[in-house]
C-alpha cells in the first residue's frame, strides 16, 4: 500500500487504541479503513494477532 502523499510503502503502527498506517518518509497517516480494499492476506494476517481490546 502506497501513500497517498508521497507514493512511499505504508508501515502499519499499533498505538493503544488502534492501528494506523504510516509513511516513514513524510509522516502521514491513514485510518486502516482508506486501505481496505488493498489489503492483502499477509497483512490480514499480520493483523490478526493486533489485540484490539487494550482498554
Amino acid at each position: 500500500m502506497e501513500c497517498a502523499q508521497c507514493g512511499l510503502d505504508l508501515t502499519a503502527h499499533r498505538g493503544c487504541r488502534e492501528v494506523v498506517l504510516r509513511c516513514p518518509s513524510c509522516g502521514a497517516a491513514y485510518d486502516l479503513r482508506e486501505y481496505s480494499a488493498e489489503m492483502d492476506d499477509d497483512f490480514e494476517e499480520e493483523m490478526g494477532f493486533v489485540p484490539m481490546d487494550r482498554i
